[in-house]
C-alpha cells in the first residue's frame, strides 16, 4: 500500500480560501467519497449524501479515486501516470457534478492514488470521520468484478462506512436515524448514530430485534407461552434500556426511542428505516478476508434498506 509522499499521492485541493486556511478541527473531520471511474451515475448519490452531511456540520470533503486497475499486473511507470492523469480527470468531473449541491467555498479535496480503490479507501478510512462508497447496480456486468468494493471497504475500514445506492438519490426529505442493536454489540453502532442524530438535529430509534429459540420436542416445536414471552420482552427490554443509557448521557438534545421487538432481524430493521434517513449497524466482527466480515444480515440490508446504511467498527 501507498504511503503519503507527494511522490504517491495527487492531492489537489479546492480552489476555495476556506480549503487553504481550514482550522485543524475542521480538517480533522474529514468525510471520504470513494470515485469510480463509471460516471456519475455510480456516485451521484453518494456525493448527495456527504453535501448533505457537510450542511450539517463543519467538515472537509475529499474526492478519492483508486486509478490502479483492481485486476491488472503491476502497470509500467508510464502506464501509471496515464491512470493517474485519468483519476485527476475523473475526480475534476465529480467535482462538477458535486458543485450544485454545496456552497461555493466548501473545503473540497481531490485525491487521486496510484492504488485499486479498496486500498485507496481503506487508507482513507485511517484519517476519515466517515467514508462513503455507492453501490453498484446489480444489473451492471462490471458487478461481478467490482460489487465487493462496497462490502470489502465496509468489512475491513477503520472508520464508519455509509453505503449508499443509486435509487436512495431522493431520501434527503426523509429524517431519523435508526440504529440496530444486539446483546453482543451495537455500542459503537449506538454512539456513532446518536452523533449522526445530534448532528442531523434529528431523532434516534434504537432497536432491539429478538425472538425465543424453539425446543423440538416429540417431532415438533412447541411454541412459548404467555410466561416466557413475558420474560423474554423485560429482558429484551433491560439489554436495549442499559445499551442506551451507556450513550445517551453525553447527547441530551436528541429524541431517543428504545424499540425492542420480537420477529427476524431484517425484517424489523427495514420495516422500522423506512422513513429513516440513515440505517446503523454494527460490524458483527472484524476480517481481514474480502468483504466477509460483514455477514448475510449486513449484505441483505446493504441490499434492501430503503436509506443509506452505515456500517461501523466493533469496539
Amino acid at each position: 500500500m501507498a504511503d503519503d509522499s507527494p511522490s504517491e499521492r495527487n492531492a489537489s485541493p479546492s480552489d476555495s480560501p476556506a480549503a487553504a486556511e481550514m482550522p485543524d478541527a475542521v480538517a480533522a473531520s474529514r468525510i471520504v467519497v470513494g470515485i469510480g471511474d463509471t460516471g456519475p451515475e455510480h456516485y451521484e448519490a453518494a456525493l448527495a449524501v456527504a453535501a448533505r452531511m457537510l450542511q450539517q456540520r463543519a467538515a472537509v470533503l475529499n474526492l478519492v479515486h483508486g486509478c490502479t486497475p483492481r485486476f491488472s499486473i503491476a502497470p509500467s511507470s508510464g502506464a501509471l501516470e496515464r491512470h493517474l492523469v485519468r483519476g485527476r480527470q475523473i475526480l475534476e468531473e465529480a467535482k462538477l457534478v458535486l458543485s450544485p449541491m454545496v456552497d461555493h467555498d466548501t473545503p473540497i479535496t481531490l485525491t487521486a492514488v496510484p492504488q485499486t480503490g479498496i486500498d485507496a479507501l481503506l487508507q482513507e478510512s485511517h484519517q476519515a470521520a466517515a467514508v462513503i462508497v455507492q453501490r453498484r447496480d446489480g444489473a451492471s456486468i462490471r458487478r461481478v468484478y467490482s460489487a465487493s468494493t462496497s462490502y470489502t471497504v465496509a468489512a475491513q475500514a477503520a472508520c464508519p462506512v455509509i453505503v449508499v445506492r443509486h435509487d436512495q438519490l431522493g431520501t434527503a426529505a426523509k429524517s431519523g436515524v435508526v440504529v440496530g442493536v444486539t446483546p453482543e454489540s451495537g455500542l459503537r453502532a449506538l454512539a456513532v448514530g446518536i452523533a449522526e442524530a445530534a448532528a442531523r438535529s434529528c431523532p434516534l430509534t434504537a432497536v432491539y430485534v429478538w425472538d425465543l429459540q424453539f425446543s423440538p420436542t416429540f417431532g415438533r416445536l412447541i411454541d412459548p407461552d404467555a410466561e416466557e414471552l413475558a420474560e423474554a420482552t423485560r429482558w429484551a427490554d433491560l439489554v436495549l434500556a442499559r445499551a442506551v443509557a451507556a450513550v445517551v448521557k453525553d447527547h441530551h438534545d436528541v429524541e431517543v426511542r428504545a424499540l425492542s421487538v420480537k420477529g427476524v432481524v431484517e425484517n424489523a430493521l427495514l420495516q422500522e428505516c423506512e422513513h429513516a434517513e440513515l440505517l446503523v449497524v454494527e460490524r458483527h466482527r472484524d476480517a481481514q478476508l474480502a468483504s466477509i466480515g460483514l455477514g448475510a444480515l449486513t449484505r441483505h440490508l446493504i441490499d434492501h434498506a430503503p436509506c443509506p446504511v452505515m456500517i461501523t467498527p466493533t469496539q
